[in-house]
């Protein structure tokens, strides 16, 4: 399951492998994809603004493992607290070391007057852009989305990431993607996502104060 992987990747431009979304924006987005995950491999649920581990089993996955273990245990969190947890750098630094592991993203260190900045850019524009064009071909074909490309649309709406990888949508495809997203996402992810929406909408009401 790679939900926040896609995420990741789609929010990269592919001509330049730079990051279309700001760091908070990005975090926050991974944040939920990463929960996304873990409800995906049975070991959570989410009733509301509660998050209930139900299985504390690592999965085989280091990242979403690692996000479980925190889970395990701290139990005080509400999902946006959880959210906003991960969202510091957290969850943008599993998901690149993730991806960095399978090869679909390179470790690059840049000097600056502040010390060293580490990015990590896509290795190959055409599998940064997979994730993204998945969702656009179906929209088009009015194809049905599995469970996770579901929600990985609902978190590209939720990050205004449609603006760059949905943006050549007709408003038939458009309305297709977010008609699925109202009848045939799963209540308790579509709360998760909208925490994340919320979320990002604070972010943006706070830098603009």
């Amino acid at each position: 399951m790679s939900l926040a992987n896609d995420l990741y990747l789609a929010a990269h431009d592919t001509v330049r492998s730079r990051c279309v979304l700001t760091p908070a924006t990005l975090g926050l987005g991974l944040s939920g994809g990463l929960l996304v995950e873990l409800v995906l491999w049975r070991r959570l649920e989410i009733h509301g603004d509660h998050l209930t581990v139900v299985d504390d089993r690592p999965t085989a996955d280091v990242a979403s493992a690692a996000v479980l273990g925190q889970l395990t245990r701290e139990h005080r969190r509400g999902v946006r607290d959880w959210i906003a947890f991960l969202a510091t750098g957290v969850a943008t630094d599993l998901v690149a070391r993730r991806l960095t592991r399978e090869g679909l993203v390179r470790r690059t260190a840049r000097r600056t007057l502040f010390g060293t900045r580490l990015s990590f850019p896509p290795v190959d524009s055409v599998v940064s852009g997979m994730p993204a064009s998945r969702l656009r071909v179906a929209a088009d074909r009015r194809e049905l989305l599995g469970v996770p490309d579901l929600v990985l649309t609902g978190l590209v709406l939720a990050t205004g990431l449609d603006q760059h990888a949905l943006i050549s949508l007709d408003p038939r495809s458009r309305d297709h993607l977010l008609d699925q997203l109202r009848r045939r996402m799963p209540a308790s992810l579509q709360l998760l996502v909208g925490h994340a929406e919320a979320a990002v909408g604070d972010a943006v009401m706070a830098r603009r104060a």
